[in-house]
């Protein structure tokens, strides 16, 4: 693996790869974590199908799409974190080094595939749109994108007093950071979620007017390591977008994108999925 030249994005991407190469557990989220980020695809969509992650981290996600079956399987990661995926993956996938907001280089590296996706990546680049753009130049006539950014719909928590700490803490060295910053915020964070799912089982709504509610719902079902990996991710990086619906349609309505296959989907009230198929 060749490293390449210093880029805009290569401190968010140092930074990601300390937080993926120390990881609890490199296939951190579980399949159904993964079939959720990847909706409306479904495995059979994979099947036979090459397939390309933008932004591609440990590996976590492709590890659980190699198990459906793809023709061909590579992921693309401007951090150090492509050792460990390539590890984690073996010959399941292909990993390589690069900016995925270069395309013309990936092109010429990769060439064009059947689905291309970006999950959770975008809104970190200094340029969502040339990452977007990415998305559409590597995949083929006829192929399928899709991507997962956070919201800035219902994260306004997160912005008013997460992303302010974010700016402080995310020039600390990875370790303390993660010890000293994250883990101790991970408990109260793990006891709200929690308190959230035991208020939906006793009044079965999955809709209260409570902060986050719905993310709430989601990552309560998960312990507490996975709330403090998600703390770290949130508190690492020096750079956070949370894109609204309307920047998401200005960025569908392009003309390389079939009308009627563009969707959007307001994922736990505070992120968005997105995607479409690309003109034959």
């Amino acid at each position: 693996m060749t490293t390449p030249r210093t880029t805009v994005d290569q401190e968010t991407a140092d930074k990601f790869a300390n937080s993926w190469n120390n990881v609890y557990n490199p296939s951190v989220y579980t399949r159904e974590q993964v079939l959720d980020w990847i909706s409306p695809w479904q495995p059979d969509d994979i099947r036979g199908q090459s397939v390309l992650e933008l932004g591609s981290g440990s590996g976590a996600l492709l590890h659980h799409l190699a198990t459906m079956k793809p023709k061909l399987l590579q992921g693309v990661d401007l951090g150090s974190s492509v050792n460990t995926a390539q590890k984690l993956l073996g010959n399941s996938a292909k990993i390589i080094r690069g900016d995925i907001t270069q395309h013309q280089k990936l092109l010429e590296q990769l060439g064009q595939q059947d689905r291309c996706y970006s999950i959770g990546v975008l809104h970190h680049l200094k340029q969502p749109r040339d990452g977007f753009e990415s998305l559409l130049r590597l995949t083929k006539k006829g192929g399928h994108f899709h991507a997962w950014v956070y919201a800035h719909e219902g994260n306004a928590l997160i912005r008013g007093l997460v992303d302010p700490l974010r700016k402080l803490v995310n020039h600390l060295p990875w370790w303390l950071n993660k010890y000293a910053v994250a883990w101790p915020l991970s408990w109260p964070f793990l006891a709200y979620s929690k308190i959230c799912c035991l208020t939906q089982g006793l009044t079965g709504k999955h809709d209260l007017p409570l902060p986050l509610y719905r993310y709430m719902l989601w990552i309560g079902q998960r312990d507490f390591h996975f709330h403090h990996h998600v703390a770290f991710d949130q508190l690492v990086t020096p750079t956070t977008h949370y894109i609204r619906r309307s920047t998401i349609e200005l960025w569908l309505n392009d003309d390389r994108v079939i009308p009627n296959s563009r969707y959007i989907e307001f994922r736990n009230g505070n992120s968005w999925k997105f995607g479409g198929q690309i003109k034959s």
